[in-house]
């Protein structure tokens, strides 16, 4: 992409920028130093989670494996992009941070009821949460050339891969939390604005 392009990328769409920007660097810091894995990683537990509340933020910042960050790229540079250029880049962070943070306490909830005992890291549950809400708002939003309303239903179906051994429930829990978050919100930003238009149709003499 010629050096421009992407400047214009970048000025249309900071927030997004900025998450992916984010998402990279912890990325990098991680893998050059093992020891904040225990630091930004959630614990399975409410009481590790008291011990480290800020976790349940950090937990969907990070990741340690190339394919992970590689998706949460694509996702934010294909969905955030979107959001934020139809709702703006408070709109993005709002749908990101919550998503995300209904993804942790999901994820700690099911590791409690489940016995799950091992730390989670990666932000899938806030670039699900991405999905759900572009999905959720109009088609001048840019998403139709994606056929988003149809991946949001396969994605929650695939929440039921532990049935067959594939995954596990707590991973599962997180996606389908944020997925739904992220709905919510897309649905609440799209009757905004068809409020907002009838207001100004109504307006005009």
């Amino acid at each position: 992409m010629h050096p421009s392009k992407i400047r214009a990328a970048i000025a249309a769409a900071p927030m997004s920028t900025a998450l992916i920007l984010v998402n990279v660097l912890v990325f990098v810091a991680i893998n050059l130093d093992a020891r904040l894995f225990d630091l930004v990683s959630l614990p399975p537990s409410w009481e590790g989670v008291a011990a480290q509340p800020w976790t349940l933020l950090t937990v969907f910042f990070s990741t340690q494996v190339v394919i992970h960050i590689a998706a949460t790229v694509l996702s934010i540079g294909l969905f955030g992009s979107r959001i934020e250029r139809f709702a703006g880049s408070a709109h993005l962070l709002g749908v990101y941070l919550l998503a995300g943070l209904a993804g942790s306490l999901a994820l700690v909830a099911t590791a409690e009821a489940t016995g799950f005992d091992a730390r989670s890291l990666g932000p899938s549950a806030a670039f699900l949460g991405l999905a759900g809400a572009l999905a959720a708002l109009p088609r001048r939003a840019g998403w139709d050339r994606f056929p988003l309303d149809k991946l949001v239903v396969v994605l929650l179906v695939a929440q039921l891969a532990p049935v067959v051994g594939i995954g596990d429930w707590v991973s599962s829990a997180a996606h389908a939390a944020g997925l739904a978050v992220g709905f919510g919100y897309g649905s609440l930003l799209r009757s905004r604005t068809a409020t907002e238009l009838l207001d100004t149709s109504t307006s005009i003499p």
